[in-house]
Protein backbone atom coordinates (compact mmCIF):
# COMPACT_ATOMS: atom_id res chain seq x y z
CA UNK A 1 0.00 0.00 0.00
CA UNK A 2 1.11 3.49 -0.71
CA UNK A 3 1.47 6.34 1.78
CA UNK A 4 -1.68 8.04 0.55
CA UNK A 5 -3.70 4.88 1.23
CA UNK A 6 -2.34 4.74 4.79
CA UNK A 7 -3.25 8.38 5.30
CA UNK A 8 -6.76 7.78 3.95
CA UNK A 9 -7.28 4.78 6.26
CA UNK A 10 -6.01 6.74 9.28
CA UNK A 11 -8.27 9.66 8.35
CA UNK A 12 -11.23 7.29 8.05
CA UNK A 13 -10.51 5.73 11.45
CA UNK A 14 -10.16 9.17 13.06
CA UNK A 15 -13.41 10.27 11.45
CA UNK A 16 -15.25 7.26 12.87
CA UNK A 17 -13.79 7.90 16.34
CA UNK A 18 -14.81 11.56 16.17
CA UNK A 19 -18.28 10.58 15.00
CA UNK A 20 -18.72 8.34 18.04
CA UNK A 21 -17.48 11.10 20.35
CA UNK A 22 -19.89 13.61 18.82
CA UNK A 23 -22.74 11.16 19.20
CA UNK A 24 -21.84 10.59 22.86
CA UNK A 25 -21.63 14.36 23.50
CA UNK A 26 -25.02 14.87 21.85
CA UNK A 27 -26.46 12.21 24.12
CA UNK A 28 -24.97 13.89 27.19
CA UNK A 29 -26.30 17.27 26.01
CA UNK A 30 -29.76 15.79 25.59
CA UNK A 31 -29.59 14.40 29.15
CA UNK A 32 -28.49 17.78 30.48
CA UNK A 33 -31.30 19.55 28.64
CA UNK A 34 -33.78 17.12 30.16
CA UNK A 35 -32.37 17.84 33.62
CA UNK A 36 -32.59 21.60 33.05
CA UNK A 37 -36.19 21.32 31.83
CA UNK A 38 -37.05 19.20 34.86
CA UNK A 39 -35.53 21.80 37.18
CA UNK A 40 -37.25 24.67 35.39
CA UNK A 41 -40.63 22.95 35.57
CA UNK A 42 -40.30 22.19 39.26
CA UNK A 43 -43.10 23.99 41.05
CA UNK A 44 -42.13 27.20 42.78
CA UNK A 45 -43.27 28.49 46.15
CA UNK A 46 -46.55 30.35 45.89
CA UNK A 47 -48.31 32.01 48.77
CA UNK A 48 -45.33 31.47 51.07
CA UNK A 49 -44.08 34.50 52.96
CA UNK A 50 -40.63 35.47 51.74
CA UNK A 51 -39.23 35.99 55.22
CA UNK A 52 -40.05 32.38 56.20
CA UNK A 53 -38.31 30.81 53.22
CA UNK A 54 -34.68 30.07 52.49
CA UNK A 55 -34.11 30.45 48.78
CA UNK A 56 -31.97 28.26 46.61
CA UNK A 57 -29.80 29.66 43.84
CA UNK A 58 -30.15 29.06 40.16
CA UNK A 59 -29.04 25.47 39.40
CA UNK A 60 -25.75 26.27 37.72
CA UNK A 61 -24.46 28.54 40.51
CA UNK A 62 -24.92 26.22 43.45
CA UNK A 63 -22.62 27.07 46.31
CA UNK A 64 -23.11 30.81 45.83
CA UNK A 65 -26.39 31.12 47.70
CA UNK A 66 -26.88 34.60 49.08
CA UNK A 67 -27.93 35.21 52.66
CA UNK A 68 -31.56 35.81 53.57
CA UNK A 69 -30.77 39.50 54.11
CA UNK A 70 -29.28 39.87 50.62
CA UNK A 71 -32.24 38.02 49.08
CA UNK A 72 -34.69 40.35 50.85
CA UNK A 73 -32.76 43.38 49.54
CA UNK A 74 -32.72 41.93 46.01
CA UNK A 75 -36.46 41.24 46.11
CA UNK A 76 -37.10 44.78 47.32
CA UNK A 77 -35.10 46.18 44.41
CA UNK A 78 -36.90 43.90 41.96
CA UNK A 79 -40.29 45.04 43.31
CA UNK A 80 -39.21 48.65 42.80
CA UNK A 81 -38.24 47.91 39.19
CA UNK A 82 -34.49 48.17 39.88
CA UNK A 83 -33.47 44.76 38.61
CA UNK A 84 -30.16 46.08 37.25
CA UNK A 85 -29.31 47.57 40.62
CA UNK A 86 -30.16 44.23 42.24
CA UNK A 87 -27.76 42.47 39.88
CA UNK A 88 -25.02 45.00 40.66
CA UNK A 89 -25.52 44.63 44.40
CA UNK A 90 -25.42 40.85 44.19
CA UNK A 91 -22.23 40.95 42.12
CA UNK A 92 -20.61 43.18 44.71
CA UNK A 93 -21.85 41.16 47.70
CA UNK A 94 -21.02 37.68 46.35
CA UNK A 95 -18.26 38.44 43.81
CA UNK A 96 -20.19 36.75 41.00
CA UNK A 97 -19.81 37.06 37.26
CA UNK A 98 -22.40 39.10 35.42
CA UNK A 99 -24.01 35.98 33.95
CA UNK A 100 -24.28 34.25 37.33
CA UNK A 101 -25.70 37.36 39.00
CA UNK A 102 -28.30 37.79 36.24
CA UNK A 103 -29.28 34.13 36.48
CA UNK A 104 -29.55 34.31 40.26
CA UNK A 105 -31.73 37.43 40.19
CA UNK A 106 -33.91 35.96 37.42
CA UNK A 107 -34.28 32.76 39.43
CA UNK A 108 -35.16 34.73 42.56
CA UNK A 109 -37.70 36.79 40.62
CA UNK A 110 -39.37 33.72 39.10
CA UNK A 111 -39.42 31.90 42.42
CA UNK A 112 -41.33 34.71 44.10
CA UNK A 113 -43.36 35.92 41.12
CA UNK A 114 -46.62 35.85 43.06
CA UNK A 115 -45.12 37.76 45.99
CA UNK A 116 -43.36 40.50 44.01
Amino acid sequence: MSTSEYVAIIALILSVILLFKVYRLQSQLHDLKSDVERLENRSGLTGTPISNTITSPAPHILGTEASEEINERLLLLIREGNKIKAIKELRTAKDLSLRDAIDYVDHLEKRYEGNI
